[in-house]
């Protein structure tokens, strides 16, 4: 079980449909459009992994967006792999700290996502706050 989080609107879906080479999951400039988790398998390399997309991790008062942060929260606890997406053209935020605690620990591949903008996240701060684990930069758009 990979599991794929991060804030709204970081590009989750984008990995997703990219892995997949396949328009499943939404996308839209719109944060919070995945509100439920969307599950894909792909081989990659040989190894085959089950794909879980999740709604961004963050507080709100949308009742269904609600329902859809609690799963991500449990599909998370159930994951032998977390990818964790942030974006290269916003800083570091407290939810972003908030996260990397509780994947402390975890099997976590770390993606910058967005390398296409304009450079606004500190890279050495992302290392700081995840520790000793890979960093992938990359564009889902390109």
């Amino acid at each position: 079980s990979t599991v794929i989080i991060g804030k709204p609107n970081v590009g989750k879906s984008s990995m997703l449909n990219n892995l997949i080479q396949d328009n499943k999951a939404i996308v839209t400039e719109v944060a919070g459009t995945t509100r439920d988790l969307l599950e894909e398998y792909v081989n990659v390399r040989g190894v085959p992994l089950r794909l879980v997309d999740t709604a961004g991790i963050r507080e709100t008062e949308d009742i269904v967006e609600k329902i859809g942060v609690e799963r991500s929260r449990e599909a998370l606890k159930k994951a032998d792999l977390i990818l964790y997406v942030l974006n290269y053209n916003e800083p570091l935020s407290e939810s972003d700290y908030q996260l990397a605690e509780v994947i402390n620990n975890e099997d976590v591949i770390v993606i910058i996502n967005k390398t296409d903008l304009e450079q606004q996240l500190n890279l050495e701060e992302v290392k700081q706050m995840v520790g000793n684990v890979p960093i992938v930069q990359t564009s889902m758009l390109s």
